[in-house]
């Protein structure tokens, strides 16, 4: 049916049909956290306060790419992460991308501006540019999570998002594959959009996962190619 989705076990209504229809569901479906089952207050969406005041946090959150063990050559100069890889975020990033929950890429994003916010030595960004889902994969998800992540990050940033990148393979789950097979999937899945000048800028490429680094690094080849002069990876984790 129209307007639902799934989200453990139940089906529940769309974002734009929630808000309508939100006091008649929550009576007869009261909302429970995704993380550990409690009732959610009034004030609550999906992840209740406690757990998000429990997630781990990275100790390190920005650093060198140089520093990282990722794929070579790297074509991005750093990488800013806000949470320790754990069950529990690996849950939050399942239901936002798997579950339908787009709604998490509002408090993700949040986090992660704060989180820059507080960086002292923060540099000064140009753009921010998600990195893109294949039409396909697209029209069957319905949202792109790196994009709401990013328009997020930039309101509260009061930045700009720009739709640099285009995704021209539809290339498998990268988590489905090891380092080398990453490599491999998303080599030239990805090429810069038309006449996009980048010349000299800074540009955060937004995701939700950083693992080997074989998709941003892709990425970050094609900005980097369009001129682009610092290229920061801005995701949730860096596992």
């Amino acid at each position: 049916m129209r307007g639902l989705f799934q989200i453990s076990g139940r089906r529940v209504l769309s974002l734009p049909a929630r808000s309508i229809f939100a006091p008649l569901i929550d009576f007869i479906y009261p909302p429970f956290c995704l993380l550990c089952d409690s009732h959610l207050s009034t004030s609550e969406r999906h992840i209740c306060s406690a757990c998000w005041q429990s997630l781990p946090m990275c100790a390190s959150s920005l650093a060198l790419a140089s520093s990282l063990k990722l794929a070579t050559p790297v074509h991005f100069d750093c990488s800013f992460a806000v949470l320790e890889y754990s069950e529990t975020v690996q849950r939050i990033i399942h239901a936002m991308k798997y579950e339908g929950v787009s709604q998490l890429a509002q408090p993700t994003g949040d986090l992660l501006a704060r989180k820059w916010q507080e960086l002292a030595d923060a540099p000064e960004i140009d753009f921010l540019t998600p990195v893109p889902l294949h039409p396909l994969r697209l029209r069957e998800r319905g949202f792109n999570q790196a994009e709401l992540i990013a328009r997020r990050i930039a309101a509260v940033l009061d930045n700009k998002v720009l739709l640099a990148l285009r995704r021209i393979r539809n290339t498998p789950q990268q988590a489905k594959f090891d380092r080398n097979k990453r490599l491999e999937n998303v080599k030239g899945a990805f090429r810069i959009v038309p006449r996009t000048d980048l010349s000299g800028k800074t540009v955060a490429i937004v995701d939700d996962v950083l693992t080997t680094g074989s998709t941003i690094n892709e990425c970050a080849a094609q900005l980097s190619a369009a001129g682009a002069g610092r290229i920061i990876a801005f995701t949730i984790v860096r596992i």
